[in-house]
């Protein structure tokens, strides 16, 4: 899109921008502790969980290919004006706090412009320190009512999820600059296990027992989400047995989480 972030732009023939739904800077892991997953004590949230290096292997395959033998990669996968998937941080706050125990940050990120003169394509700097001009748009991707992100290449996390994952957490108090973002993570925050725990915390996501008939039936949904990205070209052949692994491990820890937590 244009600067201005008010119309969508083409992109060339020979580019491919892939937005992957849901994920923090690196890939997230499922780390078993007495506790559930591992949390590093920085953020408010557990931290993401969203493993999307199966999507950077078929990335790295659908390059090869297209250099090698012309086969074009899958189509470009990421949010836009024209489908409403594109749109300012604070339309999608609501959405978050009223998930019991989420917190949105307080203090959103905006980049300026800079002007550092008109020699910089010279690398030459003759305003120091620069005019700050005014901020560039900024614009998110679109959640839907589970607080997860509608747009881009979505794993199995996203498409039959277990929980709302976002590529951001907040910081804790303790550890300063609260209600700021916290650098690098992002957030999971898991379903109600049972209808009666989503009641009685008013959370408006359903719950997974509400979701999913049984284990097999969320493993049957997931394995059907993941050959569909296989088939456009999302995801290798070769990944499907550590997609299914990791969802089996993913439903244990987040009912577990879960249960935990019931009033």
């Amino acid at each position: 899109m244009d600067l201005e972030g008010t119309h969508d732009l083409a992109s060339s023939e020979t580019v491919r921008l892939y937005h992957l739904a849901g994920t923090q800077h690196g890939p997230g892991t499922l780390q078993f502790t007495a506790m559930g997953t591992r949390d590093d004590g920085l953020g408010q949230h557990t931290p993401n969980t969203v493993d999307y290096r199966p999507l950077l292997r078929a990335a790295l395959v659908n390059l090869d290919h297209w250099v090698t033998t012309g086969t074009p990669p899958p189509p470009s996968q990421h949010p836009r004006l024209d489908d409403g998937t594109a749109v300012p941080p604070a339309h999608t706050a609501g959405t978050f706090q009223a998930i019991p125990g989420m917190q949105f940050p307080v203090h959103l990120r905006c980049i300026a412009r800079l002007d550092f003169g008109l020699e910089t394509a010279e690398e030459i700097l003759t305003i120091v320190p620069p005019k700050v001009g005014k901020p560039y748009a900024t614009l998110v991707a679109a959640v839907n009512a589970d607080g997860n992100e509608r747009t881009g290449i979505r794993l199995p996390d996203l498409s039959v999820p277990l929980a709302t994952y976002t590529g951001w957490n907040v910081r804790r108090p303790e550890v300063g600059g609260p209600g700021q973002m916290l650098a690098l993570l992002g957030s999971t925050r898991a379903f109600p296990a049972t209808r009666a725990t989503r009641q009685a915390t008013g959370d408006p996501r359903l719950s997974i027992e509400e979701r999913y008939d049984s284990k097999e039936d969320y493993l049957r949904q997931v394995h059907q989400a993941a050959e569909t990205l296989v088939q456009q070209g999302y995801l290798l052949t070769e990944d499907l047995p550590t997609i299914a692994d990791q969802a089996a491990q993913r439903y244990e820890l987040l009912r577990c989480m879960t249960r935990r937590e019931e009033p």
